[in-house]
């Protein structure tokens, strides 16, 4: 009797430990949507390095570099467009508007996306401090077959995710793809030559790995809901193929000097964010309603 006593003592912890970690993601997961809202009072750059690398951690070869902004569409929501290329090469249609300048990245979606790996059913607490509540998110084995791609890609992943406690936002993910439900075909268009390109598939083959580092954005004049959360530094590795001969980034495709199997993609990209000033948000949206 005192042993299933002892059991029966056990089994609620389990469970109240399983619910605070559904709960937490669930908190994460709202604070990492109504973060969005508040990209309206930011610009940003993002400049990103890519590296072919062997097993041993050798350079094959650098991919030009990249760099995006922010700018605002029609809709008044912000987008990710090309504003230079390391090499000098000029971005596809650098001198026209934001709604054109951003079917570039509409054109490239990824499978993989954060708001569906924090909706996961498979997660636990780590551990707790007054920096962060850290939760552990495990693969998903029963998206394998399923005909979602973003179901299928991100079940394919574990994850470890830090919270910050005060507003809930997930300020570091690690993420390894220990599945390879992201491995899919994927529809690509180069805008910067003539050079057809017969198949592509998706960068997060299985054993690559992804890290993102958030940092809280305070507005200057104090007002809190103006307050952005930007992604900082993101760094991956991904798996290439033994018969990848390219890469296409952003539209432009690029041809790959080494060969061979073992080769992986070193990716670091930095974040610098800007507020606006208040007046010119106050004429952005002014102006907006005018055109209507």
């Amino acid at each position: 009797m005192r042993l299933l006593a002892v059991c029966l003592c056990f089994l609620p912890v389990g469970v109240a430990a399983d619910s605070d970690a559904s709960a937490f993601l669930a908190k994460a997961r709202s604070a990492f949507i109504e973060n969005r809202a508040h990209e309206r009072h930011w610009t940003w750059t993002t400049t990103t390095t890519r590296s072919i690398i062997d097993k041993h951690d050798n350079v094959l070869e650098q991919i030009p570099s990249v760099t995006v902004e922010s700018p605002i569409r029609s809709d008044g929501k912000r987008c990710n467009a090309v504003l230079a290329w390391g090499d000098g090469r000029e971005p596809y249609l650098a001198n026209a508007d934001a709604d054109a300048r951003c079917t570039v990245e509409q054109e490239a979606q990824d499978s993989f996306r954060l708001d569906a790996l924090l909706r996961s059913a498979h997660v636990k607490i780590r551990s707790r401090s007054p920096q962060a509540i850290t939760l552990a998110i495990d693969a998903d084995k029963g998206t394998k077959d399923s005909t979602d791609p973003v179901q299928r890609c991100t079940g394919s992943a574990q994850a470890i995710v830090q919270i910050d406690p005060a507003t809930f936002y997930p300020k570091h993910i690690e993420v390894t793809f220990v599945e390879s439900g992201c491995e899919q075909q994927v529809t690509v268009v180069n805008h910067y030559d003539d050079r057809p390109i017969s198949k592509a598939l998706s960068a997060f083959r299985k054993g690559s790995v992804l890290q993102l580092d958030y940092a809280l954005q305070r507005a200057k004049a104090g007002n809190a809901e103006n307050d952005f959360w930007i992604c900082e530094h993101r760094h991956a590795v991904n798996q290439l193929r033994g018969n990848s001969r390219g890469l296409i980034l952003w539209g432009r495709q690029f041809e790959l000097t080494s060969s061979g199997g073992d080769r992986r993609v070193v990716v670091d990209g930095t974040t610098v964010a800007n507020e606006l000033a208040t007046e010119s948000t106050l004429k952005f949206e002014t102006e907006t309603k005018k055109d209507k």
